[in-house]
């Protein structure tokens, strides 16, 4: 498996936990609505529609990053192996000396230039 292939197939498993966790929290969120409609008790009905809208909240939350790493699965299909993985990266540079790696892996032996 390329790696490539191990990204979209994370990808795609993390979209589908997402979807499965939104349905979870749709039903939760409607089970929270039934029993607020139907509870005798006004303050403890409030307190089952607040977990209901708690609830739906968390739902969109999950959809809208299913949609999202759905989407950046079928973007980096069409990728190339090149384009995502580059041999060469100056932001990786940039990080090493910035945090003083550089001269760190030089002084172990680790880096040459």
């Amino acid at each position: 498996m390329t790696a490539k292939e191990h990204l979209l197939e994370h990808l795609k498993k993390a979209a589908n936990y997402h979807m499965s966790s939104a349905e979870t929290q749709i039903k939760l969120a409607k089970s929270h609505h039934n029993i607020a409609e139907v509870h005798t008790n006004q303050i403890i009905g409030e307190g089952h529609r607040s977990l209901s809208e708690f609830h739906g909240t968390i739902a969109s939350h999950h959809n809208d990053h299913a949609r999202h790493l759905l989407e950046l699965h079928e973007s980096l299909s069409a990728a190339s192996d090149a384009q995502m993985f580059p041999s060469h990266s100056d932001a990786t540079d940039h990080l090493r000396s910035s945090a003083g790696w550089s001269g760190f892996l030089k002084a172990c032996g680790l880096e040459q230039r």
